[in-house]
């Protein structure tokens, strides 16, 4: 089922199509937001390692889209999105590798071609470009001051390459705040793998369970629950939780989540 048949088919769903663009960096249908959750393990961890997206605003790409493509955009967007993380599936589940952009621009592709709309390759390029020109949620500073004075040391652990990560990072002033920046290129294997979320304890120095994870994606959240983490869930966009166990330890829209993680809240 398509978003626009899901939206049609319940009537308590209000979703614009700007919406529907904005959601789209994450594969995501949107629906009523859930409440906030949390399991029994509430020990604040030493470190967290963060997803990109909890951080840095994705829904810019999106705009993006929309800006190049006014009439198709929304179904380009959503196409795109799906498209692109099932790549990073498929190439890590046959033990293959490409960087983040290369995988990018092949999902855009794929995505242009089968709705027939031409996108040249000029086009493409700031699109996929647009992944280094995020800004970040309007809780993130707050949140990263507090988590900073309290001693615990923060990373990056994301499948967007590293400069993409340290361009985001320097053009919203966070840079300070961030001990490591892991992308998955350093290991060739995108998230879910077992390999990518490793990445921080080596990063760390620190036994896993004294590390947490703060997630954008439920699909994340589940993977890194699955490696050990405890796990934040930064629930931004109101989707429902995964049916997999064991779940994050604590879900929440916005950076109170990982908050709680580490004591703080």
């Amino acid at each position: 089922m398509c978003l626009e048949q899901l939206v049609r088919k319940s009537p308590s769903l209000t979703l614009s199509r700007r919406d529907v663009v904005n959601a789209f960096a994450v594969g995501a249908v949107l629906l009523p937001a859930v409440g906030r959750a949390a399991t029994t393990d509430r020990r604040p961890v030493d470190a967290i390692a963060f997803d990109g997206f909890p951080i840095f605003d994705p829904r810019s790409v999106g705009a993006m889209v929309q800006s190049l493509i006014p009439d198709r955009g929304g179904a380009l967007a959503q196409a795109w999105s799906n498209k692109l993380f099932g790549y990073t599936w498929l190439y890590t589940s046959a033990d293959r590798y490409v960087p983040f952009d290369v995988v990018a621009d092949e999902a855009l592709r794929f995505s242009a071609d089968a709705l027939g709309l031409a996108l040249s390759a000029a086009a493409r390029g700031r699109l996929v470009g647009a992944y280094s020109q995020l800004n970040i949620w309007p809780d993130v500073k707050p949140a990263l001051q507090k988590l900073n004075s309290a001693g615990i040391q923060l990373a990056f652990l994301s499948n967007l390459g590293k400069e993409a990560l340290r361009t985001n990072m320097a053009r919203n002033g966070i840079a300070s705040a961030f001990a490591h920046v892991l992308s998955t290129d350093r290991v060739r294997k995108f998230k879910p793998a077992p390999a990518a979320y490793a990445m921080a304890i080596d990063a760390f120095g620190l036994p896993k369970d004294r590390i947490g994870f703060a997630a954008f994606g439920g699909w994340d959240a589940a993977g890194a629950a699955w490696f050990g983490y405890r796990t934040a869930w930064v629930n931004r966009l109101g989707v429902p939780r995964e049916p997999i166990e064991p779940g994050p330890s604590i879900v929440a829209p916005g950076m109170e989540a990982v908050l709680a993680l580490a004591g703080l809240a």
